[in-house]
């Protein structure tokens, strides 16, 4: 019992070694965005495109498996192939993600026109946020090699707190101070100061300014 309680604790404080490691090189080694930033830890494994076209604010932490993903086209090489000839679409595309945004991990923005995020946002676990949509005009070709479509911005106003499994799609604005609930899929814009779940997302309850509470949403 002795011995192994202590290899427990010696593998307990191996893996908390491992991790202050990890989160050292996280901290001093991030990908080279278009702008500097103090104290942005991002653990790995991590996956950037477009890094260039990428501004981070000071005092971000994003966990394991962020995808960020700034495209100047699509289909990029990867999916070059002889049996599909598709001619890549450009894009001037960029994120933007403000000072003290907090991510838990799992992360993906991948953006072909603007993402951006305001400060003090808060990402619950596997979020995944995009400004366009894959193409399937034609039911004959694969998706993947369609051109995309619906394209427009999406901006995730300061402080608000996004849930586990939350997909925001092209086009929405989610106001300041929001919560949108976990396993949400929020397809239209959401006003600040609410709360709002579901698939898709829809607002619940308001913040009222003279009860200083939340309130009940009448759906009609």
């Amino acid at each position: 019992m002795f011995l192994r309680n202590l290899k427990r604790t010696f593998l307990l404080r191996l893996a908390a070694g491992l991790q202050h490691i990890s989160d050292d090189a996280a901290r001093l080694g991030p990908p080279h965005f278009a702008n500097k930033q103090s104290n942005l830890i991002m653990q790995f494994p991590r996956r950037i495109k477009g890094a260039e076209r990428i501004t981070v604010g000071d005092d971000v932490f994003l966990g394991p498996n962020t995808f960020l993903a700034a495209n100047s086209e699509y289909p990029g090489p990867a999916m070059s192939n002889d049996l599909y000839k598709v001619t890549p679409e450009k894009f001037d595309s960029s994120i933007v993600i403000g000072s003290r945004v907090s991510a838990t991990g799992g992360l993906q923005i991948s953006a072909v026109t603007r993402i951006c995020i305001e400060d003090d946002v808060m990402f619950a676990s596997n979020v995944n946020i995009t400004d366009a949509l894959h193409g399937f005009e034609n039911a004959d070709i694969p998706y993947k090699y369609q051109p995309l479509f619906r394209s427009a911005p999406v901006t995730i106003g300061r402080g608000s707190w996004i849930g586990q499994n939350v997909v925001i799609l092209p086009g929405v604005t989610i106001g300041e101070q929001c919560i949108i609930g976990a396993n949400s899929t929020v397809t239209k814009s959401i006003p600040s100061r609410t709360i709002a779940f579901g698939n898709p997302a829809r607002v619940h309850k308001k913040w009222e300014e003279k009860s200083r509470q939340w309130q009940l949403v009448n759906e009609g």
